[in-house]
């Protein structure tokens, strides 16, 4: 899961026609503005210029609620507050129609936007623009893409030092659970996954290789809200096997970084491939069972709910999982076989987290204790100590498993007022409420350390 992300939505440009002392620099933005729309065969994603507040099932339309390029947002009519209603006459009735929509724009499409501003409607049409690339000093990056096994083929993002001569080790990530993107364009801005990603590509010496789930950035494939948990791992597993065709990279020196539920799911990636280390944050291990009805527990507590009325409130969480996760229904129809339980019920009815009931379902079906026991690479286990979403149990039973097969080779370190996403907070209350808070920088320098004394 990564909650604290906001999405950056789609942009649109209108077309104009540059003045005529402008046309050779127009030509050159327009030969930049196809390959960044056809890099390694993908289309690339709109931008729109604008951070958008997805709508609710009470209110459709997604707000306006930053202007992230005023001159785009000029071009395109948009306006701070504006609460778009229809994309191409498809209206924004909730967070699922929106993240089905949204995310599809890509860069060269003409689109139309409904728009209701001060209680008027008005209508805009324009060609979408590309979203920027990533441009990181003293990094090469190339988008590449891959094939997986269903069908899909999906972004691959590959760093590594400008000018390094040689094979060079890899880290190769397995992301979080949410359809946020791998990609940063406009830098981590805050999010501290994203700024541990930043300062691998640019100190550790290190390739980095990312991917975009299905129906993510510029990935194919269905909407990552439809998209199940096979699907992603059939992408992981597929860039995983693509690492082969990098000369630059090391295929002996390739670690394994899981973020969130990619911390999890890590060891079921490579497939038998060599792994020179794995390192984990926020991630889990026991059964995604006892995982919701621990996350349950700790969220009704920070809510403020009394001790006596969270074990209350637990019997119905535990009756409504059971059937959820094990039984394999969705939230609907557990809700109307069980009225009682319908209160309890705090997201869409089929889908969780803005990903679809099947997801969980295939998550509630693995064994990862018997994946980790598998594990006989060097592990940087890290938990953070304000981290509400994930349980430190499970990331000292990754330890534990990895250590019990190779003595020593797994080492547990606890973030002290760190929460999920690697933001340092002064209290775990804070860490619930969001507040803003900043990046402990000791997880980078942990990280680095990790790897290079393993190079």
């Amino acid at each position: 899961m990564n909650h604290g992300r906001v999405l950056l939505i789609a942009a649109a440009l209108l077309c104009v026609t540059p003045p005529a002392g402008a046309q050779q620099a127009g030509a050159a933005r327009a030969q930049e503005s196809n390959a960044a729309r056809h890099a390694g065969g993908l289309r690339r994603q709109a931008f729109l210029g604008v951070e958008m507040r997805a709508p609710s099932a009470a209110r459709a339309g997604a707000e306006v609620r930053r202007i992230s390029n005023p001159a785009v947002a000029e071009k395109i009519g948009l306006r701070l507050g504006d609460r778009i209603l229809r994309v191409n006459g498809v209206l924004l009735d909730g967070p699922v129609t929106y993240r089905r929509i949204v995310p599809s724009l890509r860069a060269g499409d003409a689109a139309s936007f409904e728009v209701l501003r001060e209680g008027r409607l008005q209508e805009f049409r324009a060609t979408l623009a590309p979203l920027p690339q990533e441009r990181l000093e003293g990094v090469e990056t190339t988008y590449d893409s891959v094939l997986t096994d269903l069908g899909h083929r999906l972004r691959v993002i590959v760093t590594r030092p400008r000018n390094a001569p040689g094979r060079l080790p890899a880290v190769f990530l397995v992301g979080w659970l949410s359809c946020d993107s791998v990609e940063y364009p406009f830098g981590p801005a805050g999010d501290g996954y994203g700024q541990l990603l930043h300062d691998i590509a640019t100190r550790s010496g290190y390739v980095l290789v990312r991917t975009d789930k299905p129906g993510v950035g510029d990935s194919e494939g269905p909407p990552c809200v439809e998209a199940d948990f096979h699907a992603e791992l059939a992408g992981y597993r597929a860039a995983f096997r693509a690492l082969a065709r990098y000369d630059f990279v090391d295929p002996e020196r390739v670690f394994i970084l899981g973020l969130s539920n990619g911390g999890g799911v890590a060891p079921l990636v490579p497939e038998g491939g060599p792994v020179r280390g794995y390192i984990v944050a926020g991630g889990w291990s026991k059964t995604w069972l006892e995982h919701m009805l621990e996350l349950e527990r700790r969220r009704l507590r920070l809510s403020g709910r009394q001790p006596g009325e969270v074990n209350e409130l637990m019997k119905g969480y535990a009756e409504f999982h059971t059937d959820y996760l094990s039984r394999k229904m969705t939230p609907r129809e557990v809700t109307r076989a069980k009225p009682h339980l319908a209160a309890l019920w705090y997201d869409g009815p089929e889908h969780q987290y803005g990903r679809p009931a099947a997801f969980f379902h295939q998550l509630g079906d693995l064994n990862l204790a018997a994946a980790w026991e598998k594990v006989e690479a060097p592990t940087l286990v890290m938990y953070g100590e304000y981290d509400w979403i994930m349980s430190r149990d499970d990331h000292l039973l990754i330890a534990e498993l990895v250590n019990a097969r190779s003595p020593g080779r797994a080492t547990y370190l606890e973030l002290p007022k760190t929460d999920h996403l690697l933001v340092s907070f002064e209290s775990m209350q804070k860490a619930f409420q969001g507040d803003s808070g900043e990046y402990n920088k000791t997880a980078t320098e942990e990280v680095l350390r990790f790897l290079r004394d393993r190079r």
